[in-house]
């Protein structure tokens, strides 16, 4: 018997109209009549929800219907070949990515070592001491004065960065009676560090940046603050560049 006529009997014995069959399987009743009418075929997940709604198993279905079973046989290694197809594209994306986590690995590892070792270097031909209590390295270049580091180490595996996120070198000082900060901070052009001049309160909160007017004037003025700008800059490079 071929399939078309036992999808007929099916439905007949069941007294099912081809709209009643076709709302089990989601379909239309024009796809059940050429189902029957052996236009084309059920694929082959929708002939095992059929086995299973009414009990009856595939090889009942299939039994005599050759041109069905070279379909499904068809469909069969297809499935096969895709799901190993799919199986072989998510291996070689696996391997691909372990390889991708193997080599930023050792590009992350010896980028630690070398930025970590120099960081070290720096503050210490520098002459920075690192202050427990207060958790920064520090340099004293005067009764009031003084340079800072924060405590540097390499982000983490997965920030995927190649530096450390915070580099900067501060300098405080008292000059005319203000509470000067100069910051030194990665520069955006030719690799050199950029530098700020500040003004802060007695409490240390920030009030005002200095202009470049302002910046050189006071630089006109006072030999310190121009050999310091000198200074930092230097350090900036020791311990970062």
């Amino acid at each position: 018997m071929r399939l078309g006529q036992t999808i007929t009997e099916i439905r007949k014995e069941r007294n099912m109209t081809q709209e009643d069959f076709a709302r089990i399987f989601h379909v239309t009743r024009q796809t059940v009549s050429n189902w029957e009418k052996e236009k084309n075929y059920p694929d082959l997940e929708t002939l095992i929800f059929m086995s299973e709604e009414f009990h009856i198993s595939l090889d009942v279905m299939l039994k005599e219907d050759t041109k069905m079973v070279k379909k499904l046989n068809k469909e069969i290694k297809f499935s096969k070949r895709f799901k190993k197809n799919i199986m072989l594209g998510l291996s070689m994306t696996l391997i691909l990515l372990l390889l991708g986590l193997t080599g930023w690995g050792i590009v992350w590892h010896n980028t630690k070592n070398s930025l970590e070792a120099k960081f070290e270097a720096g503050v210490e031909s520098n002459g920075f001491q690192f202050d427990e209590q207060l958790g920064y390295y520090k340099k004293m270049s005067g009764q009031d004065s003084y340079f800072t580091l924060p405590n540097q180490s390499m982000p983490e595996y997965f920030d995927f960065t190649l530096h450390f996120h915070n580099m900067v070198l501060d300098y405080y000082t008292i000059e005319d009676g203000k509470n000067i900060q100069i910051r030194w901070s990665e520069g955006k052009e030719d690799g050199k560090p950029e530098h700020t001049l500040s003004v802060r309160d007695e409490q240390g909160a920030y009030e005002y940046t200095l202009g470049k007017e302002q910046e050189r004037e006071l630089c006109e003025t006072n030999v310190t603050i121009r050999e310091i700008l000198t200074e930092g800059e230097i350090i900036f490079e020791d311990v970062y560049e």
